[in-house]
């Protein structure tokens, strides 16, 4: 794919630094400050303070920061310019590159509002995941789980989509209302793991990748698991970024993980590994513990060893090292 531009015509402020930005911020008013650090949720805590310390000043002091801090000025791009056409407004854009430089997340204003968000692939593997994103809002949409969608297109021959913007906030969650979300995922039918279409589908990834250890460790989960499991609706990345919470309750985004033909409590399980691995920096063995800790469902050795099976997967196909993940399933075996 060629490169393509996202810029609107403003003044962009780069964080974390010009040379290895993160998000691209459109600053060159206080309503545009405001709106514009609504793409920047970090939970790390230096990455919360130069949220706050530098949204105040660029909010309540624009002009000063616009003469004291370098922001760079950008022309209109092609892309922007063909937007604004179709739909029939002009914007105001910030940007944000995913982590894994898949994609980018673009945050659209609007006369002085947050029109919606819009996503957009780099290469192939950004592709791919924003078809599964597209199937997961759709699905998701018709079951009052998400918000459709506002535009879902295609530029150039690569597909995009906008979302609305959801009014809340990205924080840390009670417990009992992520598991309340997670429950309407849950479908009507349940099975034996070894009729579960999520477990045949581990089956042959792990033949594919040629990863024969892991399906050993399978055949004997599966020998031994007496209860049936509800099929669901997997998001695949259930973590505290990536729940908003709403006067409505709790709406989760980000769905590029999605499977259609998943199974009860993975999501749990992901939620607490996330917030005990990235948040909490805890060690395979102390991380195992944690999740145990909090997890209260039957067969919790059996599902939380076939979540980090499911994660060797994912992390394997990608090229990713999966130590940790082999580590917690080394010990929860022993």
């Amino acid at each position: 794919m060629r490169d393509i531009s996202f810029f609107s015509e403003d003044r962009y402020l780069h964080l974390p630094s010009k040379k290895n930005p993160k998000v691209i911020l459109a600053v060159s008013d206080a309503k545009t400050s405001q709106n514009t650090y609504k793409l920047y949720n970090p939970f790390s805590f230096k990455g919360k303070l130069l949220k706050k310390v530098s949204q105040f000043l660029f909010v309540n002091f624009n002009g000063l920061m616009l003469n004291l801090v370098r922001t760079e000025p950008y022309e209109k791009s092609d892309f922007i310019s063909y937007l604004e056409n179709k739909l029939h407004t002009k914007f105001i854009v910030s940007i944000y590159h995913a982590t894994v430089k898949d994609k980018v997340v673009l945050q659209l204003q609007s006369s002085n509002k947050v029109y919606g968000y819009l996503k957009f692939p780099l290469n192939k593997v950004g592709i791919a995941n924003i078809e599964t994103e597209k199937k997961a809002i759709k699905l998701l949409s018709e079951k009052n789980i998400v918000k459709p969608f506002i535009l879902e297109d295609v530029y150039e021959n690569t597909p995009y989509f906008i979302i609305p913007e959801l009014q809340g906030n990205i924080k840390n969650l009670i417990e009992k209302s992520v598991a309340s979300l997670i429950s309407q995922f849950k479908k009507e039918e349940k099975f034996k793991l070894i009729e579960h279409q999520r477990i045949k589908n581990l089956y042959k990834e792990l033949k594919t990748l040629q990863l024969q250890p892991y399906r050993l460790k399978i055949d004997e989960i599966v020998a031994h698991s007496t209860v049936h499991y509800y099929e669901a609706f997997e998001h695949g990345d259930f973590a505290p970024w990536n729940i908003v919470k709403t006067n409505k309750g709790l709406i989760p985004f980000d769905f590029e993980f999605f499977v259609e033909n998943g199974i009860e409590y993975f999501d749990l399980i992901k939620y607490h590994f996330q917030v005990g691995r990235l948040l909490k920096k805890k060690t395979p063995k102390e991380l195992s513990i944690y999740i145990f800790n909090k997890l209260s469902i039957p067969e919790a050795d059996y599902m939380v060893s076939l979540f980090l099976i499911k994660e060797i997967i994912r992390l394997k196909k990608t090229g990713e090292p999966y130590q940790f993940q082999d580590n917690m399933l080394n010990y929860i075996c022993e």
